[in-house]
């Protein structure tokens, strides 16, 4: 079986190389870790991944949501948001859409498997 490819987009360098060793630990493939939307659409335009687990506060002009919502019209990939502030705005924004979900930092090790691997089913 080959391994699901995952996207990282984290603007915090360290928190994001926490994260791939958390995913690469649960046995999935991380293709980058990138800080941010421009970046992840030039990885995604070369790799379409499986999931994309996006902050919403990125580097550049466009946020996580708005990034996501480009992807998403463009590749159909789905999104795990994790975030460390959620405002209602923007919690709207990401409900309105099924192939979106969240995870609240910090978040435990358990946590993140899990809600990656619910995308994976």
């Amino acid at each position: 079986m080959t391994k699901k490819n995952i996207l990282i987009v984290e603007d915090e360098p360290f928190l994001g190389l926490n994260i791939k060793q958390k995913i690469e630990s649960f046995g999935f493939h991380v293709i980058a870790v990138v800080p941010s939307g421009d970046e992840a659409f030039q990885i995604v335009s070369e790799k379409v991944p499986d999931l994309i687990l996006m902050d919403i506060n990125l580097e550049g002009s466009l946020d996580g949501i708005e990034t996501a919502e480009s992807l998403r019209e463009q590749f159909s990939v789905p999104v795990l948001f994790l975030t460390g502030f959620l405002d209602e705005t923007s919690k709207q924004r990401i409900n309105q859409n099924s192939s979106y979900a969240y995870l609240m930092k910090p978040f435990s090790t358990d946590q993140l498997k899990e809600a990656v691997t619910g995308f994976m089913v």
